[in-house]
């Protein structure tokens, strides 16, 4: 059975047992636990499949660096680190700092659920998460969801500017948009599981779970997109769609999104900081004054800006999206 993957093979593991080393080796020296995460780190990673039969990584490598402080030289180091990385092994490498002692105060966010309770430690003490709270998955803030909606959303918006211009995409675009595209359909399942009190880290499960779904919008086309991109993430196998009509398709997921969204935005009365922090927040990146976090205003910004109809410019949106996503 593959380390990393659920249908992989021993040659992948072997390359991505390589590529983990000398991450590793650049890294461990810098940190006092290093911690591998996302599809990889549950072992439900994709394989990609290459024109010849091999296999090939095709996640990135999200990895948390357990450090003393974090401030802003630190995070300054670990981006340079992260840049060389990415350029010697050829996948983005993605090196986020935890100050250790923070470690049992940490948000309940999906970021921290899914790294307490899926992950593969690579050098350092095999139990420090040990550290973090014991999350309720049926208690995950639905405001998760809807940052999970909001930066996938984003991806769509990466799509949309590109199609506006009118140049063949290359075959590493269609991937990469193809890969966004079944990212935005996951989310739709995952989100919904949330509201369900469903959520799992595992597919194996949230495949199960996802049929039993009911009051959503778009409910089969939400569903069978699901199950598809599930099944794309265990069996990376991109020549089969090598046919499908991105903008299209792109359409088609835009028009469910957009409905989509805004349901869900409907179903998180919660807020997602406390008013003098949100005033705080807003006076500083959005120079006005409102009682609502700032991701607040983004959520329905990126429903306009996908309809050509948003106050807030893209570029105004991106430096907001980077900043609180």
């Amino acid at each position: 059975m593959s380390k990393y993957t659920l249908r992989g093979s021993q040659a992948l593991d072997e390359r991505i047992d390589a590529d983990l080393e000398i991450i590793t080796n650049a890294v461990s020296t810098h940190c006092e636990a290093l911690i591998l995460l996302g599809g990889y780190g549950r072992g439900e990673g994709t394989p990609y499949l290459l024109p010849d039969g091999s296999q090939a990584p095709f996640n990135d490598y999200d990895l948390v660096v357990i450090v003393d402080t974090v401030n802003t030289a630190v995070r300054l180091h670990f981006n340079a680190l992260e840049k060389e990385l990415t350029e010697r092994i050829g996948l983005p490498v993605d090196l986020c700092p935890y100050a250790r002692h923070e470690l049992p105060s940490r948000e309940f966010s999906l970021l921290n659920y899914e790294m307490k309770n899926g992950h593969m430690v690579l050098w350092g003490d095999e139990h420090i998460l040990d550290a973090l709270p014991d999350y309720d998955p049926a208690a995950i803030p639905l405001t998760e969801g809807a940052r999970l909606l909001l930066n996938r959303g984003k991806l769509l918006l990466d799509i949309k500017r590109r199609l506006a211009d009118s140049s063949p995409l290359s075959d590493e675009e269609r991937i990469r948009f193809i890969k966004f595209l079944q990212k935005v359909l996951l989310a739709f399942g995952d989100s919904a599981l949330l509201v369900e009190g469903q959520y799992d880290i595992h597919y194996a499960v949230k495949k199960n779970r996802i049929t039993s779904l009911s009051d959503i919008p778009s409910r089969e086309a939400i569903l069978a997109g699901y199950l598809q991109a599930v099944e794309l993430k265990e069996w990376g196998d991109f020549q089969a769609l090598e046919n499908v009509d991105i903008k299209q398709e792109f359409n088609r997921i835009v028009s469910i999104y957009i409905d989509y969204m805004s349901w869900f935005l409907d179903q998180c009365p919660g807020r997602e900081c406390s008013i003098p922090k949100a005033v705080a927040l807003n006076l500083k990146w959005n120079k006005t004054f409102s009682t609502r976090h700032p991701r607040a205003r983004l959520y329905r910004a990126i429903i306009e800006l996908l309809q050509d109809r948003s106050a807030l410019s893209h570029e105004q949106f991106y430096a907001l999206q980077r900043r609180f996503s």
